[in-house]
């Protein structure tokens, strides 16, 4: 008998995780729901009551995504639906590299892409304990746009004001700002990123179907900003140039910001993104060493970082990126180079992380093949903010963290570039300072989330 009410869950307590509206599950949802299944989002991480409502909803089967740092908590809510007598599925990056230890936790595995996985299990029910292997859709647009209809909206509508220190540096507080994802893939392979296991190509929707969807984002939800979250946005030149003329002929008036590559960008497509709404662009520079950015594969130089950097400046688009420490190899003098990197350029929003071996990637092979594993792995610590395994005989845990410490310190004492995007990003153009000063003072709360962002920066 085929199932036609499921449950799709979006896993996790930790807030630092809710950036963004879970798009993936919303694209399962959305292709679900064309194809006549009855379907509700639980989104654990917006404050769902994820016990709750599965036991309100009483699905027919449940599915489960999983990331490496929130799998622990999504094998308790699979252990609890099988507990149920709930057919349950996994799927999701982490399920997709290690299906045998899912497995020990769902009935079913789906390793993969999984809106046609899904269906097919839905409507013909295959066998308990076993993993479904799905090929990456070819055609995106054989997918509707996300059923955000089914997501707590409003809490991701405001994620700048719950959660500051995000990839958002570019949206004033209180503005409405939204997610969207128009790719899939990467065409790059870098050793620590989930696409050099994936074996997937770069795919990406129509201009045109993208531009439908940031309509029915405007006025569904009135957004005001809109991050493109694939890896990069700027792979597809011709694509890229397309969408954006097409927002100038529809007059779409949103600020909007994207991840690239520093290779990607040049004067003629940054005036073009520029004119349509651009006003931020991130980027992986990861190191301000060539060395490593060679054992990285990232494919750049340390110079085409810099001069993407200023580029960026030339068209007053806000240059944001990240940086990773604790590679393989990597000495006290590569980290001094990243240091005089985060120092000499004017670079807004800098983040730094720890190198993270994410099961599947080459970094993880290359952890292995170095008896770096250990037996007893903790999930949760893939983060990001933990240093799992010291990958440089010349740095121990704790040097790592002393030398984060000193490179976050080096980024917060470029004060005269916050100062000016900060007055930027509030008070201009001129003409809105009145208008900006009257929507404040209706609400006081922030005045005083102001207050401390300048009291913050006269105290750097």
């Amino acid at each position: 008998m085929p199932i036609n009410k499921i449950a799709l869950v979006n896993p996790g307590k930790d807030l630092r995780f809710a950036i963004q509206e879970p798009l993936s599950l919303g694209f399962l949802a959305s292709f679900l729901e064309k194809n006549n299944v009855e379907v509700k989002i639980i989104d654990e991480l917006a404050g769902d009551n994820v016990e709750k409502e599965i036991i309100d909803f009483s699905p027919q089967a449940v599915g489960i995504t999983a990331t490496t740092p929130l799998v622990n908590r999504a094998y308790e809510i699979a252990e609890f639906c099988r507990r149920k007598d709930i057919l349950t599925i996994m799927g999701g990056p982490h399920v997709s590299v290690l299906p045998q230890e899912a497995l020990r936790f769902a009935d079913i595995i789906v390793k993969g892409e999984g809106e046609q996985a899904l269906l097919e299990i839905v409507k013909n029910i295959v066998d308990k304990n076993r993993i479904v292997s799905a090929d990456y859709i070819k055609d995106l647009d054989i997918i509707p746009i996300p059923a955000r209809h089914l997501m707590r909206m409003e809490f991701y509508l405001y994620t700048r004001d719950r959660l500051r220190y995000t990839h958002l540096y570019f949206v004033p507080l209180h503005m409405r700002v939204a997610s969207i994802l128009t790719g899939r893939g990467c065409p790059y392979r870098c050793i620590f990123c989930h696409n050099s296991w994936r074996n997937t190509p770069y795919r990406f929707n129509r201009p045109e179907r993208v531009i439908f969807e940031i309509e029915e984002l405007i006025r569904r939800y009135k957004i005001q900003a809109l991050f493109f979250i694939e890896d990069t946005l700027f792979a597809n030149k011709e694509r890229l140039i397309k969408i954006c003329q097409l927002m100038k002929k529809e007059k779409i008036r949103i600020i909007w910001g994207a991840n690239a590559r520093v290779n990607e960008i040049d004067e003629e497509i940054l005036k073009m993104v520029k004119e349509a709404g651009c006003r931020q662009i991130t980027f992986g520079f990861e190191s301000g060493s060539q060395r490593i950015l060679d054992i990285l594969k990232k494919g750049i130089t340390v110079q085409q970082s810099r001069e993407a950097i200023m580029l960026c400046r030339k068209f007053g688009i806000i240059p944001q990126g990240t940086f990773i420490i604790g590679n393989p190899t990597e000495t006290i003098e590569d980290i001094y180079l990243t240091e005089k990197f985060i120092k000499d350029n004017p670079i807004s929003g800098v983040g730094v992380l720890f190198s993270t071996p994410f099961p599947g990637t080459e970094l993880w092979d290359w952890c292995k093949k170095n008896n770096l594993i250990a037996d007893n792995i903790n999930w949760s610590d893939f983060d990001y903010t933990h240093v799992i395994y010291p990958c440089s005989k010349e740095l121990d845990c704790q040097k790592i963290k002393e030398l984060h410490h000193k490179l976050m310190e080096t980024a917060d004492m470029k004060w005269h570039i916050y100062l000016g995007e900060f007055l930027n990003i509030y008070f201009k153009p001129a003409y809105k300072i009145p208008y900006r000063l009257i929507k404040l003072l209706r609400k006081p709360y922030l005045i005083k989330s102001l207050l401390k962002d300048i009291r913050k920066l006269l105290t750097r």
